[in-house]
């Protein structure tokens, strides 16, 4: 089966959004705040973006204003390249047990998704999605061209 094929049979895994109860250190305030368990790419493409410009999973206190970034675990989708990539916070892979951490979870993966086809992965935070699947530094290089331009369109 050719690349192409491939993508074509690709399922359509949709974008998953929930919700992650926050509670900001300095004030201890408590909200709730959106999350992407899975994002498809194909379907929203500023999830991407977002990646590249490490500006997804981010949140501000309601109180005080506090920027927190949200550390939880989500799978990237791109159903053109036939992927998906499980990211889990960096600290996860030394905390957790270095290789045997990764493998552990990688299984986890294959068996999660054992009757799609799709080739799955697991990585340890943004930098080694955008390393090892969106291009490295000129991928970030370029989202933050295209996030320039956007900005100077609307204003």
């Amino acid at each position: 089966m050719t690349e192409t094929e491939k993508a074509a049979t690709a399922p359509d895994l949709p974008t998953e959004f929930s919700e992650i109860e926050m509670r900001c250190p300095p004030c201890n305030t408590v909200w709730s705040a959106p999350v992407a368990r899975r994002v498809n790419v194909r379907t929203h493409p500023d999830a991407r973006l977002g990646i590249l410009l490490k500006t997804m999973h981010w949140t501000r206190c309601p109180m005080c204003k506090t920027p927190r970034q949200i550390e939880t675990i989500f799978e990237y989708y791109d159903p053109e390249q036939g992927l998906l990539v499980q990211v889990r916070p960096d600290w996860e892979y030394e905390a957790g047990g270095g290789e045997d951490w990764y493998w552990a979870r990688y299984e986890d993966l294959v068996l999660k998704y054992r009757d799609v086809e799709v080739r799955v992965d697991v990585v340890f935070g943004l930098d080694q999605l955008i390393e090892k699947y969106l291009g490295g530094e000129s991928a970030v290089r370029e989202a933050q061209e295209l996030w320039e331009a956007r900005r100077k369109e609307q204003g």
